[in-house]
């Protein structure tokens, strides 16, 4: 079951990359690990490994 939280990290990466990543680091900046977009993230990191 997808939730509305996991609906609206998708949207911002798919419409605003720039705002996703700002969203995201400072995320985990103030270690809110719960409200991370973790499939993105992870994807992000793979491919940066590829380069």
């Amino acid at each position: 079951m997808t939730t509305k939280l996991e609906v609206e990290r998708q949207k911002l990466y798919d419409t605003d990359y720039l705002r996703w990543m700002e969203t995201t680091v400072e995320k985990l900046r103030v270690r809110d690990y719960s409200n991370i977009d973790w499939e993105n993230l992870i994807a992000e990191i793979e491919d940066i490994g590829r380069r």
